[in-house]
């Protein structure tokens, strides 16, 4: 602070704690700071406020009186023709840049009249500067003649003398600025430099945060609307810090500039996890429930509310987006095919695991069949050494064929019962009653040994036609022909 007489505007945050807005508060004669103005920007989420910037002065006490505004669309850089440059960018342009304007409009209301404000270099320090004119005389006379009434306003009038102002930077190193009432050209026709005066200071703009008035030469400013020049230098000064001393992106609210289209974004969720394995872990009771209000029509779809891009930063978001989901889509379907033939793959090599598991096992059923086959086989003919019985030798006498006839059949053989164990009836392995070993062939052994039991008598068995051997049965027998000679 210069002095605290002096009347100083401070630029403070908005109570509301709206952060796109803030208070303008006045102190003068050691008072305390109280609010004066309220400066509101427009919300940088509406889409109308985007790649421009905006800012107005409203009455602190009455928010429905307007005091003045600036609007400001900055131009844009052109597209860039470089393949190289596209190329790196995705496929699409690089993204305009906004061009900081070298002018700007200060709209002011009741009366209603425009300031332009235009930017500068000043030619002895090479230091910016904005210099803006306001006319004399802003209102008109009061007159009852029909004839004034019809004549326009002296601040759109060419010929209504205006007084020349100009913000200029204190130095090269420093954020203050000085805001300047151009002298007066003294000569009529303004030939001579010499009888012009010097500038005066009538503001100060200290560390872009506070202005202050400076009371004694703004007195000696001969101007009809000095509460039109107090808000046209508080809009100037508020334009200048923000636009031309600020971060341009946030200036203009220019969207971020979206990752190189070639990287893509992250794909959305799907049934298929990056192993491309459909995902299992989502039961039916988890099933996400589909909404039950029914879906706008078409017509409110595709309705939008924002306004058609009016600058080549918008038309270049558009055309970006538009890219960016055409890869996008282009690799969920790339993603989608590589993850049906992972999942077929995987699918394929399971079934061939499942075939070589079935056919090493039925192998191995054949080999488990084949050696129980062979145990089997083993034991059965290992059971049947062991359970079946020799025959004894037949005698030498019934060597010889005893066929039966035809009309005598031989009946079956009764072989006896005994109740001791059964022992072979062979000449060589029956053991004889003195335990001396005896042969009934060649005299040694007894020949009871070979008779039937008492009581049952053994049938001799006939021959087939009946010529050897007796039988018992009564009937007419072949008797033996007897030679006539002998």
């Amino acid at each position: 602070m210069i002095d605290e007489n002096l009347p100083t505007f401070y630029l403070r945050p908005s109570s509301d704690n709206v952060k796109h807005n803030a208070s303008v508060l006045l102190s003068q004669y050691g008072s305390e700071a109280a609010p004066a103005y309220a400066l509101r920007h427009p919300d940088p989420a509406l889409p109308g406020s985007k790649n421009r910037y905006a800012v107005a002065l409203y009455d602190s006490y009455h928010p429905e009186i307007l005091y003045g505004e600036v609007l400001l669309i900055p131009e844009w850089t052109q597209p860039t023709l470089s393949q190289e440059e596209i190329r790196k960018n995705g496929g699409v342009p690089p993204a305009p840049q906004p061009i900081l304007p070298s002018s700007f409009v200060i709209q002011l209301y009741n009366p209603d009249q425009q300031i332009v404000v235009q930017q500068g270099v000043s030619k002895w320090s090479a230091t910016p500067q904005w210099v803006f004119e306001m006319p004399q005389q802003s209102f008109r006379q009061p007159s009852v003649a029909s004839i004034d009434r019809t004549q326009s306003d002296p601040t759109a009038s060419e010929t209504t003398p205006k007084l020349r102002f100009k913000w200029r930077k204190d130095g090269k190193l420093t954020k203050d600025h000085v805001c300047l009432l151009s002298g007066k050209n003294t000569n009529p026709d303004g030939s001579k430099r010499k009888n012009r005066e010097p500038d005066i200071t009538i503001s100060m703009f200290k560390h872009l945060k506070e202005i202050t008035m400076y009371e004694p030469n703004l007195m000696r400013v001969d101007i009809e609307d000095p509460k039109g020049l107090e808000v046209v230098m508080l809009l100037s000064a508020i334009v200048i810090r923000e636009v031309y001393n600020g971060n341009m992106r946030d200036t203009f609210n220019v969207s971020d500039i979206p990752r190189r289209l070639s990287d893509g974004a992250a794909p959305r969720k799907n049934s298929y996890e990056r192993t491309g394995r459909p995902r299992t872990d989502i039961l039916p009771s988890q099933t996400p429930l589909q909404p039950t209000h029914p879906r706008p029509p078409l017509q409110a779809q595709t309705a939008n509310p924002r306004p058609p891009p009016t600058d080549p930063r918008s038309q270049w978001e558009i055309d970006a987006e538009t890219v960016r989901l055409k890869k996008q889509v282009e690799r969920e379907e790339r993603e989608r095919r590589h993850a049906e033939h992972a999942e077929t793959k995987r699918v394929k090599k399971m079934l061939e695991e499942e075939e070589r598991k079935a056919r090493l096992k039925q192998i191995e059923i054949d080999k488990e069949t084949e050696r129980l086959k062979r145990q089997f086989e083993r034991e059965q003919r290992h059971a049947h050494k062991n359970n079946t019985p020799s025959l004894p030798a037949r005698p030498a006498a019934s060597l010889r064929p005893n066929f039966p006839t035809l009309n005598n059949p031989q009946p079956p053989v009764q072989r006896p019962h005994s109740a001791s164990p059964y022992r072979p009836a062979g000449p060589y392995l029956q053991e004889p009653a003195n335990n001396a070993s005896s042969s009934v062939f060649f005299g040694g052994g007894s020949s009871s040994n070979l008779r039937p039991p008492e009581g049952r008598r053994v049938r001799s068995k006939p021959s087939f036609f009946g010529l050897l051997g007796h039988s018992d049965h009564s009937g007419p027998r072949l008797s033996k022909k007897q030679s006539a000679v002998f």
